[in-house]
């Protein structure tokens, strides 16, 4: 089970760097990498706990980068953040309430590790949408 959970997790991470150009990995996955490289951490509870503190990581990093994405934008356009951050909030809450009522009906414990991987990554993809507004507002400067 260990070993099918290890190669499930393996193949998601090749997927996700296929997936990108040759873009320098961001230093919270390379903890995330190292979290689950430890050997304690091959298991289910290990695998949780290491995808937990990167989901931490990311959201800490989303907050950077809203606060210095509205430090930027007129008055118009922080509202318009607002409310989109509420909105996505509310999607993400969704999504995972969704994703958890799924995945506890589905046998085998890899499917906790596959729940926190969605929530984090959830996370991670608004950080980096919010960065890359921010890399966009100061291109020019």
């Amino acid at each position: 089970m260990k070993y099918i959970v290890l190669l499930s997790l393996s193949f998601l991470l090749i997927l996700q760097a296929c997936g990108q150009e040759k873009k320098k990995e961001h230093s919270i996955d390379q903890q995330l990498k190292a979290c689950l490289d430890v050997e304690k951490n091959q298991t289910t509870a290990g695998m949780i706990e290491c995808t937990n503190r990167a989901q931490e990581q990311w959201d800490k990093e989303l907050n950077t980068n809203y606060s210095l994405l509205i430090g930027k934008l007129s008055a118009d356009e922080k509202e318009k953040l607002k409310v989109a951050q509420r909105n996505w909030i509310a999607y993400r809450d969704n999504e995972i309430e969704f994703a958890r009522t799924m995945y506890i009906n589905m046998q085998g414990t890899m499917w906790r590790v596959v729940l926190a991987d969605r929530q984090m990554e959830l996370t991670k993809q608004r950080a980096l949408d919010l960065k890359a507004y921010v890399d966009n507002m100061t291109a020019g400067e």
